[in-house]
């Protein structure tokens, strides 16, 4: 390539979430520049589309999933294309890849990438630059002769041959103060779990790196950046291959590497780690420095768990898996949905039976009930059109899609879809917990990681929220209505404060004089 030409990729966050990691979009931007090119990324989660600016592009990538990404994502690409009219505006990511034709529909759209986007976007810039076929490009649609064509599927990517010198520096000056970075160790899931996107989206393929080349990927991290708290929770899947994930642990052990990580796991994955392991596993996870697993458990309902989510778990392994870590100190954040398509409402005292049961003088667990969100294509969705409910069919359309609002749900009966909305709103407190005191609140506290709002306020809410649960009475919620307002500006004003004033403009001495000053979770980078 004789000329560096530029490519714009963006990321269409939001202030109110704070900083999250577009770690897809960091791996794009990595085979980018190595292949010559000028990448700029914009993340509107600390910057603005007043960051946008006219100049000698190729193309202006987009991710996203359902949800406000789409609106904000289409939002970023109508000032593009404002700026810089004739340039493509490229989407990739989920919604793009499971649902190419509905986005090329839109006219802001030229060309979606299907699936793994460090290849061919490298393909398609070459393409685009040198004004070659992007027929000859896999993993792509795109709009031709007013037509949508499809090219050949792009087989995955072995995580081996990937490269871990992330160009995080075009995250500008945030990332400068970031205290946290996420891992990503492997793609993909082979479970089928019939709500998610990874089956049509990796069709059940899982690939992972090596356990020394995540060791590696974490002694680079630590050397390069001095930071020693990662994320494992930016993929599907961690403990699919519960041997490799026993290595991943004693090699960090073995090199003597002082860290803190997170993951998600299923509890499936977690059972047969325990059983083959025994209490060897659970102390290689605290040894190694586990800070709080995250596990979906959906419903306490196995026959919901076996006909309808797909989820293949025992209730039995969430008692297993619970116990354990219970007895061992460690945090364990649980999320249970409601409102699936066929739930009654004794399927959700089931689910309250488990709620109940693991939560018994448990201060490590931090729990959440939420309503379903039905995603495009999924098995979920499909039972769902059958009953008739009807998916948006535009882009603008699944912009508001996310929160899921009671009025699409037209699966179930008027009281018992209200009833799930109802339930839902319980849990910004823990509500499955007795607090004698705010004493035993702010005890708690401490041992869920701040999962939850600290201060007298919270903790009455919280007791309000208990007796609701144990009385079974939802309705007319109006205490948790004004809490979750106040709490949301709260949010807002924090994360714009954090991450727009804050990290940008205070001398890194003093920011961290404030971060140990205040000493509280949220001071960190995920605010997922």
């Amino acid at each position: 390539m004789t000329d560096k030409r530029k490519i714009l990729l963006i990321y269409p966050g939001n202030k109110t979430w704070g900083f999250t990691y577009p770690i897809g979009l960091l791996y794009v931007a990595q085979s980018l520049t190595k292949a010559g090119y000028d990448v700029a990324l914009l993340h509107l989660g600390t910057g603005t589309l007043d960051d946008l600016k006219s100049g000698d592009y190729l193309f202006a990538g987009i991710t996203m999933m359902v949800g406000e990404m789409v609106g904000k994502g289409l939002e970023a690409a109508r000032r593009f294309k404002e700026l810089n009219p004739g340039v493509p505006v490229v989407f990739g990511g989920v919604y793009p890849s499971i649902m190419p034709e509905q986005v090329l529909a839109n006219p802001l759209a030229d060309i979606v990438v299907i699936g793994e986007g460090e290849v061919t976007a490298r393909e398609l810039a070459g393409a685009l630059a040198e004004k070659g076929d992007l027929g000859k490009v896999q993993g792509l649609a795109y709009k031709a002769g007013g037509k949508v064509v499809t090219t050949e599927p792009r087989p995955p990517i072995d995580m081996e041959t990937l490269d871990f010198d992330l160009p995080y520096h075009l995250l500008g000056s945030i990332f400068a103060r970031s205290t946290v970075v996420p891992i990503h160790t492997s793609r993909g899931c082979p479970y089928r779990c019939g709500f998610c996107y990874s089956p049509i989206f990796n069709k059940r393929k899982y690939r992972s790196k090596s356990a020394r080349k995540v060791a590696d990927e974490i002694e680079y991290v630590i050397k390069k950046y001095g930071i020693r708290h990662f994320n494992f929770d930016y993929e599907d899947e961690f403990f699919v291959n519960p041997d490799r994930a026993v290595e991943i642990f004693e090699t960090v052990l073995a090199r003597g590497l002082k860290i803190r990580w997170t993951a998600f796991c299923r509890f499936d994955s977690f059972c047969a780690a325990y059983e083959k392991y025994g209490e060897r596993f659970l102390r290689l996870l605290k040894d190694s420095g586990c800070f709080y697993l995250s596990f979906g458990a959906e419903s306490g309902s196995q026959r919901l768990l076996d006909e309808v989510i797909k989820k293949d778990i025992k209730v039995e392994q969430i008692y297993t898996t619970v116990q354990a870590l219970k007895s061992h100190r460690i945090i364990h954040r649980l999320s249970f949905i409601n409102c699936f398509p066929g739930e009654t409402r004794a399927d959700m005292e089931e689910t309250f039976k488990v709620i109940d049961r693991i939560s018994e003088d448990n201060r490590y667990l931090v729990l959440g009930v939420f309503n379903l969100i039905p995603l495009p294509k999924t098995p979920i969705m499909e039972l769902l059109q059958r009953a008739g409910y009807k998916p948006p069919d535009t882009m603008e359309g699944w912009a508001g899609h996310i929160p899921v609002k009671r009025e699409i749900v037209t699966w179930h009966e008027k009281d018992y879809a209200d009833y799930c909305f109802d339930v839902a709103k319980l849990c910004p407190v823990p509500f499955h917990q007795d607090f004698p005191s705010y004493a035993s609140y702010k005890d708690y506290m401490k041992t869920s990681s701040d999962a939850y709002v600290r201060g007298w306020p919270a903790y009455l809410v919280a007791r309000l929220q208990r007796l609701r649960y144990k009385k079974r009475y939802f309705r007319h919620n109006y205490e948790i209505v004004l809490f979750n307002k106040a709490l949301r500006a709260y949010t807002i004003a924090r994360n714009y404060a954090l991450n727009s004033i804050l990290k940008k403009y205070l001398p890194g001495g003093l920011f961290a004089y404030l971060k140990k000053t205040f000493g509280r979770n949220d001071w960190s980078d995920e605010q997922r």
